[in-house]
């Protein structure tokens, strides 16, 4: 009977060690798990966040009350929300209530607060979005996740300074936050200061090669400073994956990265005269892009500068829904769009977003309502390394420049090309020479975002000349109602 006890005892013995061994092998996996979770928040970036959903949704497969993993999924997938337009709404809402239900402490809790301040900013509720992050950030002083949905809060109200101060406040709690180093550069941009946006996404990246956000944004500071991207961005603009095997179209990479990578090709190929290459690439983002307010404004502007106005207008009316019209971003498209309508905007004020486009909007806008002179004024305030890779702006210094040649002059826009065209008319026009101004007129009737004022000059010159309207110009107003029914000069 002794020996049955003692080998019962040794069996129980070495069950319980067994089980003690498993468990603390588990326990240690977990703990590792969760650090290298910690360490996905904080380098953020697309296959960060990716590893974090993945990792957090493990965590909770093995513990339904792991109250961290709970708020990492949150934060997380309310990231993706706000930057990538990703449609996870309703998953957040969940694990907000789930976390509400397991209790948390004091680091949990700020999390889960900021999670929910960044699901109702990208439901466009702004001033909520601020208020509920302000209150994340008592509750977690010490934390970076609440001062980071509270700079993303401001910058979406149009607030880039207060954005930024929020944004420097979460990295001082967390030196390599890169999500916030990230939003900090965007919101340089959008105040006009390029070159530290530069120096913070080149850090960024330095940690995380894996963000094409960051990537895509050093390429459009780097466009700025008028410097060739030293990025490359080959990787980040691949081709998407295939379709899957039912047929449906691969959901990766996320639209927003899609949709960036064909509008910064659109700005490259605008600046280098591609006008019509630069109109398919810009249509192809405009047909990608998601609910992220920045990426949809800047699409309108460039859509707006190309000619489909009224594509533009119904992008920016959905920007509008998500941010500030104010915020820059919106406000330089909605300037674009009054521009392309044939009316002269007042343009935002404070420094201008550090854009090429915004540069070639100046122009034109100060074209449009002072003349040659308020045009030459104009690119004078421009860095002239960027006037000179800027073939848009290069012709309009060429035509209309104080040392402007006499007549018509070569430039990298064929003579074709209907903004040219519309150029050549102006430049007829100051010279005296109406028939050959109401030519140019009549060439530049579609196709580019100074169409609109193109027929206003074309019908006018007509007027003064007593002459009959070129048949291929009805044709050509056709279109130009087509893509810009708001156009003044067609009523």
């Amino acid at each position: 009977m002794r020996g049955a006890l003692l080998a019962l005892a040794i069996v129980v013995g070495v069950g319980a060690a067994t089980s003690w061994l498993v468990a603390s092998r588990r326990n240690a996996a977990s703990d590792g798990m969760r650090a290298q979770l910690a360490l996905d928040i904080e380098r953020g970036g697309l296959a960060g966040l990716a590893r974090a959903r993945a990792r957090a949704r493990r965590l909770i497969v093995a513990d339904p009350d792991d109250a961290a993993a709970v708020a990492a999924l949150a934060f997380a997938s309310a990231v993706l929300a706000v930057d990538y337009g990703l449609d996870s709404a309703d998953e957040v809402q969940k694990l907000l209530a789930r976390g509400a239900a397991t209790g948390s402490g004091q680091e949990v809790a700020g999390m889960l607060a900021a999670a929910r301040a960044l699901l109702l900013l990208a439901g466009g509720d702004r001033d909520g979005a601020a208020r509920a992050a302000v209150a994340a950030a008592k509750v977690s002083p010490d934390a970076p996740h609440p001062l980071y949905a509270l700079g993303r809060a401001r910058a979406r109200a149009g607030d880039l300074a207060g954005a930024s101060r929020a944004l420097e406040a979460a990295l001082v709690e967390a030196p390599e936050f890169t999500l916030a180093e990230v939003a900090w550069a965007e919101a340089q941009l959008d105040a006009g200061d390029a070159q530290p946006a530069v120096d913070a996404l080149s850090r960024a990246l330095e940690r995380s090669r894996e963000d094409p956000q960051a990537t895509l944004l050093l390429g459009e500071a780097e466009r700025a400073l008028g410097a060739g991207a030293s990025t490359d961005a080959a990787a980040v603009c691949a081709p998407p994956a295939p379709a899957r095997k039912d047929g449906a179209p691969s959901r990766w990479p996320p639209a927003a990265i899609r949709a960036g990578c064909a509008l910064a090709q659109a700005g490259r190929d605008r600046s280098a005269g591609r006008r019509p290459e630069a109109l398919v690439h810009a249509e192809e983002a405009a047909r990608l892009v998601p609910a992220e307010p920045r990426l949809l404004a800047r699409t309108a502007q460039l859509l707006a500068e190309l000619g489909p106005v009224d594509w533009a207008a119904g992008l920016l009316e959905r920007a509008r829904r998500l941010a500030a019209p104010d915020a820059p971003a919106l406000a330089w498209a909605g300037a674009a769009v009054e521009l392309g309508r044939g009316r002269t905007p007042a343009l935002p004020g404070g420094s201008p977003p550090a854009d090429p486009e915004t540069r070639l909007l100046i122009a034109r806008a100060a074209l449009s309502a002072g003349g040659v002179g308020a045009l030459r004024a104009a690119l004078k305030t421009f860095d002239q390394r960027a006037l000179k890779q800027d073939a848009d702006l290069s012709l309009l210094a060429r035509l209309f420049g104080e040392a402007a040649p006499g007549g018509p002059t070569d430039g990298t826009l064929p003579r074709a090309e209907p903004w040219r065209s519309y150029l050549d008319g102006l430049h007829a026009e100051l010279a005296g020479d109406l028939p050959e101004a109401a030519a140019g007129f009549g060439r530049a009737l579609s196709g580019h975002g100074d169409a609109c004022r193109a027929a206003g000059e074309y019908l006018a010159t007509l007027k003064l000349l007593k002459g009959p309207q070129d048949p291929a110009a009805s044709g050509a107003l056709t279109v130009l109602r087509a893509e810009n029914a708001g156009c003044v000069n067609l009523h």
